[in-house]
């Protein structure tokens, strides 16, 4: 009898298969012809201007390696999202903590502060180049209106390019960190809490020592994810410095996209793109090990 139960739940799950393999091939599709394409882009010399269109092996990446723009767009790149990662998950779990009391207006609160992730970096990379224009932003304007005309910055120069860059992209993702961090908050039970109210613990130590503990695969996926978009970070700095000036924001996602649309080397930039995902697998792998180092 239980042989014929489960030869009939294998027919059953054949069944079901048919209509999940339709799926399965698109995905492959989508992503695995793709990826596969692009590594062996990666592995010749794929110029299209001039054309020329030859086998190099791993030439290409030992080319990146020796590369001074590159080893520049990494600096940066790193720098930018150690200090992004750091400020938004930092202020991500503050701010979710805050909304996670009960007030009155709490919701429209809530909304407002996941209002920027809910919009195109694009366009609002473009409001914020605005208000940062030097001559008519709204930024400099309220500076003159209160100091005067000596406190006017040029935001995206220089010297303020990459902190500009860093502001706007805290002010975007930090709302995701929110987001993750809130839906874990609520999932938290309120006798955990009161429990180590009673025991006589602050808010520091309820911090440190229950919700933190209690929202490791919560702040886990939001930190993956916000290094792996931070390391290849393209909208924000595109629209609102293009890499300058004097390349001091041309970020790690601006070098690749010009080696590949600007100098139309198919096959470095591929190369490129792929030391980018090795990059982000292995911090992946290594904020698993130390985040979750012994929960087993």
């Amino acid at each position: 009898m239980m042989k014929r139960h489960t030869l009939r739940e294998r027919a059953a799950q054949r069944y079901a298969m048919r209509y999940i393999y339709p799926a399965l091939l698109t995905l492959a599709l989508v992503l695995l012809v793709p990826l596969v394409f692009s590594l062996i882009a990666s592995l010749m010399k794929w110029n299209l201007v001039p054309k020329k269109i030859g086998w190099v092996g791993l030439k290409n990446y030992k080319d990146i390696l020796a590369d001074d723009k590159v080893w520049h767009a990494v600096g940066l790149t790193a720098g930018f999202t150690v200090v992004s990662v750091a400020l938004e998950m930092t202020l991500g779990f503050l701010i979710a903590c805050f909304l996670n009391i009960d007030f009155k207006g709490s919701k429209i609160v809530r909304i407002i502060v996941l209002l920027p992730m809910m919009l195109s970096p694009t366009i609002i990379a473009l409001c914020w180049k605005l208000i940062l224009n030097y001559d008519r932003g709204a930024l400099n304007v309220i500076l003159a209106k209160l100091f005067g005309n000596g406190a006017r910055q040029v935001w995206l120069g220089k010297k303020w390019a990459f902190t500009a860059v860093l502001a706007v992209d805290v002010w975007i993702n930090t709302s995701f960190v929110v987001l993750n961090v809130l839906a874990g908050l609520q999932s938290v039970s309120v006798d955990i809490v009161e429990a180590s109210k009673i025991d006589g613990a602050n808010a520091i130590q309820r911090m440190f020592r229950v919700l933190i503990p209690m929202l490791k695969p919560v702040l886990l996926v939001a930190l993956i994810f916000r290094t792996t978009f931070a390391l290849r970070e393209f909208p924000i700095v595109y629209v609102l410095t293009g890499g300058g000036p004097a390349n001091y924001t041309q970020f790690y996602a601006l070098e690749l996209y010009r080696e590949a649309f600007g100098q139309y080397h198919v096959g470095y930039a591929s190369a490129m793109s792929w030391l980018l995902i090795i990059v982000t697998f292995v911090l992946s792998i290594a904020y698993t090990k130390i985040t979750m180092r012994g929960e087993e």
